[in-house]
């Protein structure tokens, strides 16, 4: 068994260093200059006697989950391409052409979170009436203060995710999945009201004649599904022009609505402030503010594609969004209540109130126009929400988070087919269920979307404190962080207490959705159990026969067990640490079912390879006998291409591979390594390191005048020896005295 593992492992170039637990071939090089040194051949003896014990009793048939012994390799061909001044690996630093600037970038979320005008203009009315304008400018000032949350946190993990990748380097997987189902729910909420509001729009024109919402959203749905499976994904081109003809069509609406009210005044506002159904200025403006917020939902779409777009360009995207949806929100509600009653704004045609307007101001031709327009920007969310989720699912699967074969595409059009017609399913159900009443998906929809931004905000302040080292490109102030948390919580609060009966239909989707991840976390346990019950219970053996043949159920199992725990994974060190590299297989063992890591040193100079490293890193695959700790030493710089090279030799996935969390020195940006996760902080303590840094204050001296200055001072500084020098390949070592 160990013999094939080995020859599955050695390929050309990567040299074998050891032939047995502990030893050394006769005619191989030292892994290091130091392994000559006094007192190496009782350290090797030491581990070979701890790996003899690791076989002896957890045995080595696989049964009781015994992993084998991990030996350590070079890799040395260097073959990897230099990096050069800017960090970039031969033409890789062209790569930038090849993405999207700011007007498109602003145009793929922009179209999404301005449509959300269309639906948001009625049930504002409903909740506020006459305070609407006050609700949205609440929500437009809340926007402000998550335009530096997410442009701290999204700049210094620049990586496609959102709120899966923030929790995936900065918590264990198991949450980042958890919050990712919050994000699969919004994508999904996203598809159905935009499709439901498109339905409604084309039902205020005579143009499209009788139209019943329910079957023509769940066809307009329909039809997105197809175009997927046939390949179809956003062009920034269309997107742009769809974007511009939107805006125009939102200026021509709002400039007729101004010469309207030129000539017949204000007496239609004067009216509605006497009107008799209005509510109080407190629960106005309480419940509709959370309506108000869900004219903002899709502020996190540029988050989610944030590698496709050029450097420096996400910042100006949540900039331009931020002005575009405050001055359309503000001004069309603003505008609402001056021109229309309010019996007609709350009635049965709330559901298309801006193409309302558009025909009381500007005639038949303008409502007709502003249907058209809603049809296209809604339906342009409508694809969004199908490329957001396919991107997701293939990420989780990617990750090993859900089922592998939501990662399976067609060989006909390259499509993610399993992923597409569960989310049109999904989608349709929920449409039905809820009978198409906007107001309903809407509050469904705020739900989901509310928590995934309060997340957003919490786990962007736990990211200071527990990644204070990151390098970041903007720095926002703690207090916005908490800011927005509140105004958040308040929204959801609203929403909660005004739809109390839609919290059913989110614990359904959410829990079926979360049930599936789980599910794919407990794989093993799952499987281990099942081999466990069938070789131990013969009733359970007699009643599985009825349904399944045994040997062919048993022997499917194991392959993907054995498939499950043969994944392997990568995690790149820089110092020869112990508790250093044991806490990263403590990450490992309890959020992978990989069980077999490699360890990897990227050094230039065989003299700069750290003393005992293979001797730790064996000593640690005693330690945890489930899984199998192999050695490599890599020639070359660490860098994109270093980790690209590794990834093909070894067959290990980019997504499969940790590095701890790099310095400002670090040259890299970690958009450039490829999805490299970023798994531990390099120093324990570092939660009040994070505090000290989110709040302003300085980090303790380092140079050795400012340290002998507070001991003189009575400051005492306490550096253990271990972790003051723990650090990996995505940071720089600090000098200590």
């Amino acid at each position: 068994r160990e013999s094939a593992a080995i020859a599955q492992t050695r390929n050309p170039n990567i040299r074998l260093l050891t032939s047995d637990a502990g030893s050394y071939d006769e005619g191989a090089h030292p892994v290091s200059p130091q392994d000559t040194a006094a007192g190496t051949g009782q350290v090797r003896d030491f581990i070979r006697a701890s790996r003899i014990n690791s076989m002896k009793y957890c045995g080595s048939d696989g049964a009781s989950g015994y992993a084998g012994m991990g030996f350590p390799y070079t890799l040395d061909d260097g073959s990897a391409e230099p990096e050069n001044a800017h960090g970039h690996a031969g033409n890789e630093g062209n790569e930038d052409s090849h993405k999207i600037g700011e007007l498109p970038s602003t145009a793929i979320c922009g179209n999404d979170i301005t449509a959300s005008c269309f639906y948001v203009v009625g049930e504002l009315s409903k909740n506020a009436g006459v305070y609407s304008p006050i609700c949205t400018l609440l929500s437009s000032f809340t926007l402000f203060c998550f335009r530096s949350i997410y442009g701290e946190v999204v700049m210094a993990l620049p990586l496609n995710g959102g709120i899966y990748n923030l929790l995936l380097n900065s918590s264990t997987k198991r949450t980042a999945s958890v919050a990712a189902c919050l994000t699969i729910l919004s994508y999904t909420a996203t598809g159905v009201v935009s499709s439901v509001s498109a339905a409604d729009y084309l039902s205020c024109s005579p143009l499209f004649g009788e139209v019943h919402t329910v079957p023509v959203a769940i066809g307009i749905l329909f039809f997105f599904a197809l175009l997927m499976l046939m390949g179809m994904a956003e062009s920034s081109v269309v997107a742009s022009g769809l974007f511009v003809f939107h805006l125009s069509t939102l200026f021509i609406l709002g400039a007729f609505s101004v010469f309207f009210l030129q000539d017949a005044g204000l007496g239609q506002l004067y009216a509605n402030f006497l009107w008799e159904k209005q509510p109080s200025v407190a629960k106005s403006i309480f419940f509709g503010f959370s309506s108000a917020m869900l004219g903002v939902s899709g502020f996190e779409t540029s988050a989610n594609f944030v590698e496709e777009q050029k450097p420096g360009v996400f910042p100006k995207t949540l900039t331009n969004m931020w002005i575009s949806v405050s001055i359309i929100n503000i001004l069309l509600p603003t505008l609402a209540i001056c021109v229309l009653p309010l019996d007609d704004l709350v009635g049965e045609k709330s559901a298309f109130a801006v193409a309302l307007l558009a025909e009381r101001v500007g005639g038949p031709l303008l409502r007709d126009i502003v249907a058209i327009d809603a049809l296209l920007v809604l339906s342009g969310s409508v694809l969004t929400s199908y490329v957001g989720v396919c991107g997701l699912f293939q990420r989780m699967a990617g990750d090993r988070c859900l089922p592998e074969f939501f990662s399976i595409k067609n060989s006909w059009r390259g499509s993610p087919h399993y992923t597409i017609l569960i989310f049109f399913a999904v989608c349709a159900s929920m449409c039905v269920l809820l009978d198409g009443d906007i107001t309903l998906l809407g509050a469904i929809y705020s739900i989901s979307f509310l928590l995934v931004m309060g997340l957003f905000a919490f786990c962007g302040l736990w990211m200071k404190l527990t990644r204070p080292t990151l390098p970041r490109t903007i720095n926002t102030h703690p207090m916005m962080f908490v800011l927005g948390l509140i105004l958040v919580a308040t929204a959801f609060t609203a929403v909660v207490l005004l739809h109390p009966e839609m919290l059913t239909y989110f614990y359904m989707y959410y829990g079926i959705t979360t049930f599936m991840v789980m599910t794919t976390f407990a794989r093993v346990t799952i499987f281990s159990t099942f081999l466990r019950l069938v070789s131990k219970n013969r009733l359970v053996r007699r009643t599985l026969k009825l349904f399944i043949k045994m040997d062919v159920a048993q022997k499917w199992v194991k392959s993907k067990l054995d498939l499950l725990r043969s994944q392997g994974v990568v995690y790149y060190t820089k110092n020869a640490s112990l508790s250093q590299i044991n806490r990263a297989l403590q990450y490992i063992e309890e959020n992978e079912e990989a069980r077999w890591v490699r360890v990897v040193h990227v050094y230039q100079d065989q003299k700069d390879i750290p003393q005992h490293l293979v001797e730790y890193v064996q000593l640690l695959d005693c330690v945890y006998p489930r899984i199998r700790v192999d050695c490599i030493l890599a020639k070359g710089e660490f860098g994109p291409s270093m980790v690209q090279h590794i990834s093909k030799r070894i067959s290990v996935p980019v997504n499969c591979m940790f590095i701890n969390c790099p310095r400002k020195s670090f040259k890299h940006s970690l958009d450039r390594m490829g999805g490299v996760r970023v798994i531990l902080n390099s120093e324990k303590g570092s939660l009040l390191d994070g505090i000290r840094l989110s709040m302003g204050s300085p980090q303790a001296p380092t140079d050795p005048d400012a340290v002998r200055s507070r001991l003189r001072n009575g400051a005492v500084t306490f550096l253990g020896g271990a972790d003051a020098a723990e650090s990996s390949e995505g940071e720089e070592p600090e000098q200590t005295h």
